[in-house]
């Protein structure tokens, strides 16, 4: 599930395909190559999934669950793999406990780097830091308390 996105190594997408595939071509070409690109989109999403429900039946060593403890973030860094653009970027954020606000959808205004969000979340962990990358300000709302 982790990669760069960069490169146009093919996979082998275990399960998905009888030979190695490139991820890079398929996002390229989205009308002829849409279903291969969706199966693997459901790939990386069931084993996301997966992970999440086998940390909510971990017990931590402080009795919250292993997920209650971890911020597991999932996304891409393209809005558009065939346009190479970076706005409306898909990421999705389980755990974190009582620290987050659960069920919320956050869209953020056009240009807001990504940058934000690890800002945000190393603050939670408590990393003395004001900035991170590009960041420009936390994601207000997204912290309880």
């Amino acid at each position: 599930m982790i990669g760069p996105e960069r490169w146009d190594t093919p996979y082998m997408f275990d399960g998905l395909f009888d030979k190695p595939r490139s991820h890079h071509k398929m996002s390229h070409n989205q009308t002829t190559m849409i279903d291969d690109l969706l199966k693997v989109d459901r790939f990386h999403m069931e084993q996301y999934v997966y992970l999440i429900q086998r940390m909510m039946n971990i017990q931590d060593a402080d009795g919250a669950t292993l997920l209650d403890n971890t911020l597991f973030t999932f996304g891409s860094g393209l809005g558009d793999g065939s346009t190479h653009q970076y706005n409306d970027l898909p990421i999705i954020v389980a755990g974190g406990g009582n620290r987050t606000t659960r069920g919320m959808h956050f869209h953020m205004s056009e240009g807001t780097p990504l940058a934000n969000l690890w800002l945000t979340q190393a603050q939670m962990m408590g990393v003395p830091i004001d900035t991170f990358a590009d960041s420009t300000d936390v994601i207000r709302g997204y912290v309880n308390g």
